[in-house]
């Protein structure tokens, strides 16, 4: 799809369709990306933080860009849409490995508590 997308943004065809592809690149590569840049795919609150900033940020551009035509730009708008599909797929990631380990330390403290009820502790 990203070859598709740079054959049809070289030709200067349907700036909006390729920005859309790019889009759907970057949620695809988001994994692969992140992980080339480091570390803030293992951090909890931290990196639902800072790629939820990102993603707003770029999400505002992309649709002030994609979605209303308003100034298509040649570099701007496909990298803007690069970013935003891998910090959005990011936060996500960020967010629910935060809430799966909140879960599982609240349902251990649950155990650990009925356990020590039972037995009288």
């Amino acid at each position: 799809m990203a070859a598709i997308a740079g054959a049809l943004h070289y030709k200067h065809r349907v700036p909006r369709f390729v920005a859309w592809v790019l889009l759907l690149v970057g949620v695809g590569a988001a994994a692969t990306i992140t992980n080339l840049f480091g570390g803030f795919t293992g951090m909890n609150l931290f990196g639902v933080g800072v790629f939820t900033l990102i993603a707003i940020i770029t999400g505002i551009f992309f649709f002030e860009e994609a979605c209303k035509r308003n100034g298509l730009h040649r570099v701007r708008t496909p990298l803007i849409a690069v970013v935003f599909g891998v910090a959005l797929m990011s936060a996500s990631g960020s967010l629910f490995t935060t809430l799966q380990s909140a879960v599982k330390s609240g349902g251990a403290n649950v155990d650990r508590a009925v356990t020590n009820n039972l037995n009288g502790k």
